[in-house]
């Protein structure tokens, strides 16, 4: 497995013993201890589980702070961490909104609320 995100995909891995879909790497399923792990295509939308707003971030970020670095639980399973460069302030997201993967030329997966026009992705 290359990455996360390739050609507007997001990939992680499946436990093919007890269904468990996952975005984190590992050799053996976190849930079930078994080593039958596949890749598996994750959905590109879900709701924000969790967030912060960082305001000093890493030196990729700089010229994007502040935004929002989020947990997002995707639809079909799994859940994924990923950054929303249009979030500037708490008052900005809510838990529970919808969003969706947008591919980026920055690192990282990037996500936009379902309701913004325009976006890529």
């Amino acid at each position: 497995m290359k990455g996360y995100e390739e050609g507007g995909r997001l990939r992680g891995l499946r436990c093919r013993h007890c269904g468990l879909i996952t975005a984190t790497w590992g050799l053996a399923c976190s849930r079930c201890g078994s080593l039958e792990l596949e890749e598996h295509e994750l959905a590109l939308r879900g709701k924000v589980v969790a967030y912060t707003i960082l305001h000093v971030p890493g030196d990729e970020f700089l010229n994007d702070a502040p935004y929002a670095y989020v947990v997002v639980a995707l639809d079909g399973g799994g859940q994924i961490t990923g950054w929303m460069p249009t979030v500037k302030q708490e008052s900005d997201l809510e838990i529970g909104q919808r969003v969706r993967y947008s591919s980026s030329y920055k690192p990282g997966v990037q996500f936009v609320k379902e309701t913004d026009a325009g976006a890529g992705g």
